[in-house]
């Protein structure tokens, strides 16, 4: 099975991919920016460094999304400190200007439509943007240097500079036929009906890490899933091996006669250093989606770090999104760098 490539605007060959390609990212003082392959791009506030002299040390966590789609507008989503998330007199201003919210969000707001394309203009001409109480203090709040050029470099990769849908540099020019993104189409096997296949209990044993038994059977115990007729899951902790907060597992394939295999990736997590391997970090199985989701932290309180989602295809784990943020700057939103589309056979 081969993916395929499913042009925006014009069509590209299949040999061209070989394997999956996330987007490079880049940081403008205290914001981060990154696209998919898409061209959907979207820029996250970091946390400001503090003075000596300044006692607003809370981070208001903030994203910008704008789609390469001409027609659909920006998003713009705060996100309020863990302790103050459950405060309803808080408000959000840009500098002195406040921005209007929902009744409806408790700590987290998200706003769409022509709104949130005037609130970007606003953070684009302003300093920062504060949560105050309604004594007017300021509890939290976000740095926007660096948010304009964030902004300039989305425009440059949606092919928008010097037209009229940039979001910095507006201009007449009538933007190419030919936008830089593209698609990449996967397909995998239908929904299974039946059961997963489990192996035999030494199959299995010769495929684990072995701790000398002491560890707590709950720790290591498998999971099976069944991903077609042909094949199952076996996700396989380590007994032992993971570090102080992130729990590696071996990625198995079970045949529907019980034989073991390690699972085949698409893509080099950079665990083992030795290319692609079975060995993923923090897995999970979507169910509804019939995803396996691995996700990578950089520090124990995840504000940095990376989410990858596989998809089987019926031969291996194909990377279909992938989501990061490598700065450790107090921002849990991960930047998408890599999104295929996915069709059951």
């Amino acid at each position: 099975m081969m993916p395929q490539f499913l042009p925006l605007a014009a069509i590209l060959s299949q040999s061209l991919y070989s394997e999956p390609q996330p987007e490079d990212i880049a940081v403008y003082q205290n914001w981060i920016t990154g696209c998919d392959n898409m061209r959907n791009c979207a820029a996250v506030a970091l946390q400001a460094p503090t003075s000596g002299t300044d006692g607003n040390t809370d981070h208001l966590e903030a994203m910008v999304e704008i789609p390469l789609a001409a027609h659909i507008a920006p998003t713009v989503a705060f996100r309020f400190p863990a302790t103050l998330r459950h405060r309803p007199d808080l408000r959000i201003f840009v500098d002195q200007l406040e921005v209007p919210l929902s009744s409806a969000g408790i700590g987290h707001f998200k706003i769409a439509g022509a709104k949130a394309r005037r609130i970007v203009q606003s953070m684009r001409k302003g300093q920062w943007v504060y949560l105050r109480d309604v004594k007017g203090e300021a509890v939290a709040r976000t740095s926007l240097a660096g948010l304009t050029a964030a902004l300039l470099r989305i425009d440059k990769q949606q092919g928008k500079l010097e037209t009229p849908d940039a979001i910095v540099r507006r201009g007449k020019r009538i933007a190419y036929d030919d936008l830089p993104g593209y698609s990449v189409s996967l397909s995998r096997p239908a929904v299974p009906t039946s059961p997963p296949t489990e192996p035999k209990s030494k199959a299995l044993d010769d495929n684990r890490e072995q701790c000398g038994g002491d560890a707590p059977e709950e720790t290591s115990k498998p999971s099976f899933v069944r991903l077609d007729s042909d094949n199952s899951l076996a996700i396989v902790p380590w007994a032992c091996g993971s570090g102080a907060y992130v729990r590696y597992s071996s990625i198995m394939i079970i045949s529907n006669q019980g034989e073991i295999r390690p699972a085949e990736f698409d893509y080099d997590n950079g665990i083992t250093g030795d290319g692609p391997s079975n060995v993923q970090a923090e897995v999970i199985w979507l169910e509804k989606e019939r995803v396996l989701e691995s996700a990578t932290r950089f520090r124990a309180i995840g504000d940095c770090g990376r989410t990858d989602r596989y998809i089987w295809d019926g031969y291996k784990f194909r990377l279909s999104e992938q989501l990061v943020m490598p700065e450790c700057r107090g921002s849990f939103d991960r930047i998408r760098v890599w999104k295929t589309e996915v069709a059951d056979r």
